[in-house]
C-alpha cells in the first residue's frame, strides 16, 4: 500500500492518514510517496509510485484536486490495482468538477483500476489493521459490522464518538467511505460484504442509488445470509438538493425507493443514531425468530409507552402461556394479575431486587410464545444487587433470545451498564431507542 502525498506534517491530511496507517499496525508493506522527503514517520519515502520496491495494491491519493488526476494516472501506469482519492472538488461543486470526475472514470476504465472516492475520508479495514483515514482513533472495536458510507461521517465524527465510549462500542470490521462513488459503489460493496466470512451485518449510508432495481435485488440476495440495514438520506426535494452539493448525488424518487425497501425486506433507519443502534443490536444478538415481544419492566409508565411504540412499529405483544402466568403470579400480590408488559416493581419493593429480577425475567425468557424481550429497568440505589450482570448474561446465553435493555438510574445504573460490558446485550438510554433498534433488527431478519 502507498500514500501519494504522505507527509511528516500531522496537520496535513497526507500526514494524518500515513501516521494512522503506521500507528494502526497495518500488516502489509507501506510506502510513503513524497519527492521532497527521505522518510516519513520512520518509513523510507519514494519520489514516485513507480519506484516502490513492490507493486502497489492500494494507493491513497492525498493531494489537492489539481494534482489528483495526474497522480491517479501515474498509479494506473505503475500497475496499481486500486486508488482511494481523498480530494474533494469534483462533481459536487459544478460543471468543471463533473468534467474532472468523468476523466477519473475514464482513467479507471483505461487502467482497469478500482477507484474509491473522490471526496472521501478513507477506509478502515480491521482484517488487515488498516486505519486508512485521516481521523485518529484511540481504539477501534473489531467485530462483525461492515459499513459503506457515501460520506466521511462514518469514518469520522460519528464513529469516533462510538469508539470513544467506555462501553457498548459497535464491532466494525470494515468502514468504506466512498464520497462521490465514481467507480466502486453500493452493489460492489454488497458483493464484498456478502461474501466476507467475518461480516455478519451490513450497513449502508446512501445519498443516491444509481441502479435501484439492481441494488434491491442484490441487497435481498445478501439478506438471505446476513441482515442489511440502509440509511438513505435525501427523502425530500430539499434534502436531495443538499446531497447534490455534498457528494454530487442524483435525485431519486424516495417514495418508490421506500416501496422497494419494503418489498425486498430491507430495513431502513431514519437517522445516524438509529442506524448505528440497529447495526450494534444485530451484531450483538441472536437472530429473532418472530415478532412477538415481551416487556419486562420495573416502571409501569415506561411499560405502557413502550407498548404503544411496539404496536406502532408493527410488532406484536406476546401472549404469555398459562405456565408463565402462573410463575409470574408467584411474585405479585394476588390482586395484581400478570400481563404483558409485566411490571414487577412491587416485587422489588416487597421481596428484594435480586429475587424480583430473577423470578420476574426467567419465566418470560422460558415462554415459547416470546420471540424477543425488552427489559426496562429502574436502578435507584435500593434496587442494587451484585448479581445483576451475571443474571442477564445467563439468561441471554441460556435462552438465545434477542434481549435489549434500557436502564434508568445514577450510580447503580452506571454499575449495571459496566457489569454488562462484553455480555453482547445492547443497552439503550431510552425506550424509543430500544424499541426502534429491535424493530429494525426484526425487519432485517424476519
Amino acid at each position: 500500500m502507498a500514500v501519494v502525498g504522505a507527509s511528516s506534517n500531522p496537520r496535513k491530511s497526507g500526514g494524518l492518514l500515513f501516521s494512522n496507517l503506521v500507528n494502526g499496525g497495518f500488516v502489509g508493506d507501506l510506502y510513503p510517496i513524497n519527492p521532497g522527503a527521505k522518510e516519513v514517520f520512520g518509513r523510507q519515502a519514494y519520489p514516485s509510485i513507480s519506484q516502490t520496491p513492490k507493486k502497489v495494491d492500494l494507493a491513497f491519493v492525498a493531494l489537492p484536486r489539481d494534482a489528483a488526476l495526474g497522480a491517479v494516472e501515474e498509479c494506473g501506469r505503475a500497475g496499481c490495482r486500486a486508488v482511494c482519492i481523498i480530494a474533494a472538488g469534483f462533481s459536487e461543486v459544478g460543471e468543471l468538477g463533473k468534467a474532472d470526475q468523468l476523466k477519473l472514470k475514464k482513467l479507471a476504465e483505461q487502467y482497469d483500476l478500482l477507484l474509491i472516492g473522490p471526496n472521501t475520508i478513507g477506509i478502515i479495514d480491521a482484517h488487515t489493521s488498516m486505519m486508512g483515514s485521516f481521523v485518529g482513533y484511540p481504539r477501534w472495536e473489531k467485530g462483525g459490522i461492515s459499513l459503506f458510507a457515501q460520506s466521511g461521517i462514518y469514518n469520522g465524527a460519528v464513529m469516533l464518538e462510538f469508539m470513544n465510549q467506555d462501553v457498548q462500542r459497535p464491532g466494525v470490521m470494515t468502514s468504506l467511505a466512498v464520497g462521490n462513488k465514481v467507480d466502486v459503489d453500493e452493489i460492489d460493496f454488497l458483493d464484498f460484504a456478502g461474501a466476507d466470512p467475518e461480516t455478519s451485518v451490513v450497513g449502508l449510508y446512501l445519498e443516491s442509488i444509481d441502479n435501484p432495481r439492481a441494488f434491491m435485488e442484490k441487497a435481498a440476495e445478501v439478506r438471505t445470509r446476513k441482515p442489511v440495514v440502509v440509511l438513505k438520506s435525501g427523502r425530500t426535494a430539499e434534502g436531495a438538493r443538499a446531497s447534490a452539493s455534498h457528494t454530487g448525488s442524483m435525485m431519486t424518487d424516495d417514495a418508490l425507493l421506500q416501496v422497494g425497501f419494503k418489498q425486498f425486506g430491507i430495513a431502513r433507519a431514519d437517522d445516524e443514531r438509529e442506524f448505528m443502534n440497529a447495526l450494534r443490536t444485530l451484531e450483538m444478538l441472536p437472530r429473532p425468530k418472530g415478532r412477538r415481544i415481551a416487556i419486562a419492566t420495573t416502571s409501569g409508565a415506561l411499560g405502557v409507552m413502550s407498548t404503544d411504540m411496539l404496536v406502532s412499529e408493527g410488532l406484536q405483544m406476546a401472549e404469555f402461556s398459562t405456565e408463565t402466568t402462573a410463575k409470574l403470579q408467584e411474585i405479585l400480590p394476588a390482586f395484581i394479575p400478570p400481563a404483558n408488559p409485566f411490571d414487577f416493581w412491587i416485587s422489588v419493593d416487597l421481596k428484594g431486587s435480586k429475587f424480583a429480577h430473577e423470578q420476574g425475567l426467567e419465566p418470560i425468557f422460558q415462554d415459547p410464545n416470546v420471540d424477543a424481550v425488552i427489559g426496562i429497568l429502574l436502578a435507584p440505589a435500593g434496587a442494587a444487587f451484585d448479581e445483576f450482570g451475571s443474571l442477564l448474561r445467563r439468561l441471554r446465553d441460556k435462552y438465545e433470545k434477542p434481549f435489549v435493555v434500557v436502564i434508568y438510574g445514577d450510580d447503580t445504573g452506571k454499575k449495571w451498564l459496566e457489569d454488562l460490558e462484553g455480555a453482547r446485550i445492547p443497552v439503550f438510554d431510552s425506550t424509543r431507542a430500544a424499541v426502534r433498534a429491535l424493530s429494525l433488527a426484526i425487519q432485517a431478519t424476519c
